[in-house]
């Protein structure tokens, strides 16, 4: 339909690559969709594989984890609909 973005399905990978690889075409379909020139889609569980790839970069950097306050608002945050 003339005026909706295009749909796109992605996995977890896609979405965690576009959150941490700088310049790689998933960030640029992360921005794409911020822009609404097109509308991710994802199965909910997918989710999990975005929590699973942050949770071992926290621990392999040392960092300080993420609080499920601040997952919960990086999910509300994503222009992704985890379904």
């Amino acid at each position: 339909m003339k005026g909706q973005p295009r749909v796109v399905y992605v996995n977890g990978s896609t979405v965690l690559r576009g959150l941490v690889i700088e310049g790689s075409d998933e960030e640029t379909l992360l921005h794409l969709a911020a822009c609404n020139q097109v509308e991710l889609i994802s199965k909910r569980r997918e989710w999990n594989t975005v929590l699973l790839g942050l949770t071992e970069m926290v621990r392999l950097t040392g960092a300080e984890p993420f609080g499920g306050e601040n997952l919960q608002q990086l999910r509300q945050s994503l222009p992704v609909d985890f379904r």
